[in-house]
């Protein structure tokens, strides 16, 4: 848990945990359905059958309580890297890159709603959550970044692909296709999709 005590200064027990999880689990529904700025703190307290007043023993604000949201996102969007430090070699890319998108379509579909706020908070230059999304995408920037890097240095990149910003592109056309993967699909089968992406991102990655 983020927070050992709550705003009143008290330790959070097993209930207290049980509570706050209570309200972080009803956010995630409203959001999943709701604009942010649609939320109201006593419609929160409604879906998590606790009370306003219960709400801000935990929370000062709703953009804390999303940013909760978003720390339990960033700690399992880390798991992404793995696929990109694993070994490339011998036309084993496609397979990691497939590995990849099916582990960012399957993060998508638990935390689509959650990620979509943190882009626009972000986009709005809202300071936490700019952190957030940081947090969130840094171990998979520096993985993608090392690989290309080991790419352009064995003469794979043509010269002036930035292997930094090349690791930014990667990471978002892996978000957009997962974003957007619905629209996609009523035109694609999903394999296709993957396959395709799969395959754009492999090249952005290795130059082959």
């Amino acid at each position: 848990m983020a927070d050992a005590v709550n705003k009143l200064g008290h330790r959070i027990g097993a209930r207290g945990g049980r509570t706050r999880s209570a309200i972080l689990e009803a956010l995630r529904g409203l959001l999943a359905t709701r604009h942010m700025g649609e939320i109201r703190i006593a419609d929160l307290a409604q879906a998590s059958g606790t009370s306003a007043p219960t709400f801000y023993t935990y929370f000062d604000t709703l953009d804390e309580a999303v940013l909760a949201l978003c720390e339990e996102v960033a700690s399992d969007w880390q798991g992404l890297a793995h696929h990109v430090e694993a070994d490339w070699s011998a036309g084993q890319g496609l397979e990691r890159a497939r590995a990849l998108l099916t582990d960012v379509l399957e993060l998508w579909s638990r935390h689509g709603a959650i990620i979509r706020v943190e882009q626009m908070m972000a986009d709005r230059d809202v300071p936490a959550f700019v952190e957030a999304r940081v947090r969130r995408l840094r171990r998979l920037h520096l993985a993608l970044e090392r690989r290309i890097a080991q790419a352009a240095s064995s003469g794979l990149h043509p010269p002036g692909y930035d292997p930094r910003l090349a690791s930014y592109e990667v990471a978002n056309i892996a978000e957009s296709t997962a974003a957007s993967f619905n629209l996609l699909r009523r035109a694609d089968k999903d394999q296709a999709i993957i396959d395709t992406t799969a395959h754009i991102l492999v090249r952005l990655i290795t130059g082959r």
